[in-house]
């Protein structure tokens, strides 16, 4: 039997390459939609991103994220990597409603869809490909009757406490809170310090028992600040202040506190300040009295000198008056 070998042509070669995914190079730049998107809730949503040149993306790892969460909810909305969903990393509330097209990500398509969004699924939604350094942000709201806007608290800068004092960790929204509905939690490093639900306040974390507190009659106001005293260096951080307006429907803002050293030494700075500045002013003091000295023994010496001139004139005259009546009188001089 004869074996007959059939060479592929040229042609037939460059068929089969075009059909072969491209390989990531550095030359791939991720597109996506850069309108805001505004949806009804109960809607489904797709944010639309892609790599271009077209690209194979079945294998890399693609993020989905809520950089507007952080850190007071920590977690992906969807991560994919490898070829399978990463469903350990996703936040809770994003359970069985977010899914990419698998079928797509040949082509470079790593558009995520959300299912049945919520008031609360409105803020930015980041796409970052690690391996290629590219990123992307697009902002979604979802809005019904009685819809909280994205910027759901007065803002506020970051507060400042020195050891050993009380201060105010302000927290104040733009839509009514209901004390009587509403769950109020104040969180520190994924630890909920402080929560409020039916009225009632209770500390969750040893560390912060007796020292934090909620006003509840404030909470008429939309004021829900925590109060915390007798401030230790290690309540240096992010606090997360969070809203439960319903199951799926919660809101977050960030506070961060700076605490200094101890009151002592800063007490010691300021009086070394302030013995400097007195020191200061007597040197001060000091140097002027002497110039005025230098400048009154300056004007003694001027005014002396002016007199024995103006004295010598005198002299002169006097002399020559007194010769004149000699000579008058016939008598040597």
């Amino acid at each position: 039997m004869v074996q007959v070998l059939i060479c592929p042509t040229t042609a037939t070669l460059m068929l089969l390459l075009s059909t072969l995914p491209a390989a990531l190079t550095g030359n791939n730049t991720l597109k996506c939609s850069t309108e805001k998107i505004t949806v009804s809730a109960g809607d489904d949503v797709i944010l639309q991103c892609r790599l271009e040149p077209p690209v194979s993306a079945e294998s890399i790892r693609i993020e989905w994220t809520r950089p507007d969460l952080l850190p007071c909810i920590r977690g992906s909305v969807h991560t994919h990597e490898d070829g399978r969903f990463l469903y350990e990393e996703q936040i809770s509330s994003y359970n069985n409603r977010t899914r990419l097209f698998a079928d797509q990500l040949i082509n470079g398509n790593v558009s995520l869809k959300v299912s049945r969004v919520t008031p609360s699924d409105t803020g930015k939604y980041r796409c970052y490909l690690p391996s290629i350094h590219q990123e992307a942000v697009i902002e979604l709201s979802v809005g019904h009757d009685g819809f909280v806007p994205p910027d759901s608290f007065m803002e506020h800068k970051p507060v400042e406490a020195v050891v050993g004092s009380d201060v105010i960790l302000p927290c104040v929204s733009t839509f009514n809170i209901n004390v009587n509905d509403h769950i109020l939690e104040w969180n520190k490093d994924d630890e909920e310090i402080y929560t409020v639900q039916d009225r009632r306040g209770s500390t969750q974390v040893d560390d912060y028992k007796d020292r934090t507190s909620v006003s509840i009659e404030e909470f008429k106001k939309n004021n829900v600040s925590l109060k915390l005293s007798g401030v230790k260096e290690t309540d240096k951080g992010d606090y997360c202040c969070c809203i439960k307006l319903g199951r799926d429907n919660i809101k977050c803002t960030k506070v961060t506190l700076d605490v200094t050293k101890e009151r002592k030494q800063h007490e010691d700075k300021q009086q070394t300040k302030t013995e400097a500045d007195s020191i200061g002013s007597l040197v001060g003091i000091v140097a002027v009295c002497l110039v005025a000295a230098l400048v009154g023994f300056v004007l003694w010496k001027y005014r002396r000198c002016d007199r024995r001139r103006t004295d010598k004139p005198n002299m002169d005259w006097n002399l020559s008056t007194n010769v004149k009546r000699a000579q008058l009188l016939n008598l040597d001089v």
